[in-house]
């Protein structure tokens, strides 16, 4: 499954953040740290806008659980673009479902990186998103173990910090600071990949 390039993907909490991002150009949202009541205001907005994308993070909307069944439903009632999460099981449902997965990990040291490699292999995402993003050397190590695109998420507040972790290997960087939505490349970084 693809997705075109967009430079930052905003990382939203609201639906008013979700207008906001839209106003910008964004063509791909991600909804995290918020509720279901959220999500259901932000998938029609989604609706309306046949250029905007959403990927639910399913691990940090309340009233969402991390199982297939929650999946499920997303799929069947609100065919979102995809979802994120840390969860190999949540990630396979995605893909059964036809759904664009990418599976987050957290990395803070080898083990860690250790432990995340093996989950990715059991839930074989579409990408992966390397949290914190602003540590470069956290992202060149998984690049060199991992043979799935990546995403580097958390912490990114500048174009500069952004750039960073394209040079690092990520092919894409999601962002909730709204000063960085607007851009459509990454400074200095120019990637020909599908996203």
């Amino acid at each position: 499954m693809e997705l075109a390039y967009q430079g930052i993907i905003p990382s939203v909490t609201s639906a008013a953040e979700c207008m906001e991002a839209m106003s910008q150009g964004a063509e791909l949202i991600v909804l995290s740290h918020s509720s279901v009541e959220e999500l259901m205001k932000v998938h029609k907005i989604c609706r309306r806008s046949p250029k905007l994308r959403l990927l639910v993070h399913m691990d940090v909307v309340k009233g969402l659980s991390q199982t297939a069944e929650a999946v499920g439903f997303l799929a069947a009632y609100m065919k979102p673009f995809g979802i994120i999460s840390s969860h190999p099981v949540v990630i396979r449902a995605a893909k059964a479902e036809g759904l664009f997965a990418v599976q987050r990990c957290f990395i803070f040291d080898e083990q860690s990186a250790e432990v995340s490699l093996k989950l990715i292999e059991k839930g074989s995402p579409d990408y992966v998103q390397v949290m914190p993003g602003i540590v470069p050397k956290t992202i060149q190590y998984m690049k060199a173990h991992c043979d799935y695109p990546l995403m580097a998420g958390g912490l990114i507040r500048t174009e500069a910090e952004a750039a960073e972790a394209c040079r690092a290997g990520a092919e894409a960087v999601t962002s909730s600071a709204r000063h960085l939505w607007e851009q459509r490349e990454i400074p200095a970084v120019h990637h020909s990949f599908p996203l």
